[in-house]
């Protein structure tokens, strides 16, 4: 069942900047846009909108690093000032995590805000049965011991228990009566958590779904707009990789051009400026290479000193610099390639090194499943 297409009305601003993810939320953020007198290009740099930038990026960046969702933490709901700043800041920090144009980080975004979602909505008892109507079909409630049971069709259960592990939510496990489906307690949560948690599985699949939208919209250069903070979350999810990024052969393939460019010229003896110097070291943190193997690039620079380039690497490792996009890299010199050079920097959506390197493993992972299945088909020829 897809979300109803006409959701309650919720007139309480409060409410709409708490869940400022609701499709009756988009009506509300337009209107603080315009009332405030507030255009996308403030939203990006004008310096009193700063706050809420910041508020926005560590939206994305909880998502990112925490798998147990953003924090519930709301500024002052009482004030305009305070729900302007929680509306705002999820725009901007969905703006931030599309300009990425990396499903990963969208879907990890879209499952931190869910989450959140999923802990507020458990303990909400003014406005739940409001919003469970917005995702869900429909919702009945029965008072059972002195406490409230919720049930909901059995179109909606099937469609989104799947997605959710444990005995719980498997349809034989759970009182059926004439269509509908009880939620009874379970686990130590209550009726309204258990529904909260599935309700949650719609929140996340309405978020992916205006990702795609919005990135399908986002233009070169509102994206160039957004390459500081972009960069900043492609290396954080970078550093949670479980991918194997050492020195050897195996994933020097992985490497950006700028980065083999940069590598090359210093073998060489040339003299590679501060900022392609700088770049190195931080896309190296980010791709998780040791710092000794990443003082070994330097060793053929013409000004190299063993020490001092063990203490700037370390300075780099240290803060967790966060590596140039693709338009910086461009505008100071550092970037080597040329239109039809290579097919990933050719993407129009192509905007950060560390992107490249996703496409890469993925590229790569596809051709060696493509590989092991010939293999699979050779052999059930062979044997029938």
């Amino acid at each position: 069942m897809p979300m109803p297409l006409r959701p309650p009305p919720i007139g309480d601003a409060k409410v709409l900047a708490r869940y400022p993810f609701l499709p009756q939320a988009a009506e509300h953020t337009r209107g603080l846009l315009v009332e405030n007198g507030i255009s996308m290009d403030d939203l990006l740099s004008a310096a009193w909108l700063s706050d809420i930038r910041r508020k926005g990026d560590m939206r994305v960046k909880e998502s990112v690093l925490h798998d147990d969702g953003i924090e519930q933490r709301s500024g002052d709901l009482s004030t305009e000032l305070g729900r302007m700043s929680e509306s705002l800041s999820f725009l901007y920090a969905m703006m931030v995590a599309c300009a990425t144009f990396d499903e990963r980080v969208t879907a990890r975004w879209a499952e931190g805000e869910a989450t959140r979602a999923d802990k507020l909505l458990g303990g909400d008892g003014v406005i739940f049965e409001t919003i469970a109507n917005t995702y869900l079909s429909d919702i009945q409630s029965e008072v059972m011991g002195g406490d409230t049971v919720y049930s909901i069709p059995l179109t909606d259960f099937i469609e989104l228990c799947p997605r959710i592990s444990g005995d719980y939510w498997r349809l034989p496990n759970r009182p059926l009566k004439d269509g509908w489906v009880e939620m009874g307690p379970s686990s130590g949560e209550n009726s309204q958590q258990r529904l909260a948690r599935l309700i949650k599985e719609r929140i996340r699949e309405d978020l992916r779904k205006r990702c795609n939208i919005r990135m399908e919209k986002i233009d070169e250069g509102f994206a160039e707009r957004l390459s500081e903070p972009v960069g900043a979350i492609l290396t954080i999810l970078q550093s949670r990789a479980t991918l194997d990024f050492d020195a050897g052969n195996a994933t020097k393939s992985d490497w950006p051009p700028c980065m083999q460019s940069a590598i090359a010229e210093l073998a060489m003896g040339e003299n590679v400026n501060h900022s392609g110097r700088l770049f190195l070291a931080a896309i190296s943190a980010a791709l998780g290479i040791e710092q000794e193997q990443c003082a070994s690039f330097f060793q053929g620079a013409p000004d190299f000193n063993p020490e001092t380039t063990r203490y700037q690497i370390g300075h780099v490792y240290d803060r967790e610099y966060t590596p140039a996009g693709c338009s910086r890299l461009k505008m100071e010199g550092r970037c080597p390639v040329s239109p039809g050079d290579d097919p990933i920097c050719d993407r129009p959506k192509m905007k950060h090194p560390l992107s490249y390197v996703w496409w890469k493993q993925r590229n790569r992972s596809r051709e060696e499943e493509q590989v092991d299945e010939s293999k699979e088909e050779t052999t059930e020829t062979a044997n029938p």
